[in-house]
């Protein structure tokens, strides 16, 4: 019985063998890597080219941002991105006519951007066409883009539009509440209007969140010389003063000052 045993194990040993065997060339042929697809063509995507202008805007280069949006125009004349961003470029290097025409045909493609419509309000108050600028400001609020609020009530307070600059600036604070020009716009008027106690509060909500800066004190400071309250005016002038660094405006609060003096 003995002299059998090998004879098994010979032919068990073959089977194993075998078996590994066709293990081995199975892992080996469920490795062997398949064919890879064709990767898509980036250069031929307009997005591609859009995003690396995006890319390049980050760190402050133009012309090289221009230069990846021509080629992404080129592949998809009609890609709204491109443009908006192209007017964004041109009108940060002073050329608004073309910062124009890039948001015109940004708006053509995509009526309802309040973006484009805002960034088309800013090139045309840079132009000096201010009633165009408030209609593409007052459009952009229309589409509730929250960012046109500020500047639409700036632009009604520089025509002295008071009630109307107060209507739009009260709605900017509702959105953005943490952002003290605001609030210095809505004292400023309030003020113009003879409002002095609403000024005051609203200097106040802006210094608060703003504690230096000498505009709000002087703003603050004034409304507290309206009022009567020559001790809080000193006050506020006095700090505003240590902070200035503009002559002009240096010798207008020192001009204030010593008008608190001989009151």
């Amino acid at each position: 019985m003995l002299s059998r045993i090998p004879r098994k194990t010979g032919g068990f040993s073959y089977f194993l063998i075998f078996n590994l065997t066709w293990m081995i060339l199975f892992l080996v042929s469920s490795c062997t890597p398949s064919k890879p697809e064709t990767a898509p063509d980036k250069e031929k995507d307009p997005q591609y080219h859009y995003e690396k202008a995006v890319v390049a805007m980050r760190y402050e280069l133009p012309d090289m941002a221009l230069d990846f949006l021509k080629q992404a125009l080129a592949l998809d004349p009609n890609h709204y991105a491109s443009y908006n961003l192209a007017g964004i470029i041109y009108h940060k290097k002073g050329n608004y006519q073309a910062a124009s025409e890039a948001l015109q045909k940004a708006i053509e493609l995509k009526p309802d951007s309040g973006e484009a419509h805002h960034n088309l309000g800013v090139v045309y108050q840079d132009m000096g066409e201010i009633t165009q600028a408030e209609k593409e400001y007052r459009q952009a609020v229309a589409l509730g883009y929250a960012p046109s609020l500020s500047l639409l009530a700036r632009l009604l307070l520089d025509q002295k539009r008071y009630d109307e600059a107060i209507e739009f600036g009260l709605k900017a604070a509702e959105a953005n509440p943490k952002d003290p020009a605001i609030f210095n716009l809505l004292g400023v008027a309030c003020n113009e209007k003879q409002q002095y106690k609403d000024a005051a509060n609203y200097f106040h909500r802006a210094l608060n969140l703003n504690p230096e800066d000498p505009i709000i004190l002087i703003n603050l400071g004034i409304a507290y010389l309206n009022l009567g309250e020559k001790g809080r005016a000193r006050e506020l002038l006095e700090k505003a003063l240590t902070k200035l660094k503009d002559q002009a405006l240096i010798d207008k609060v020192k001009a204030w000052l010593q008008e608190i003096k001989l009151l």
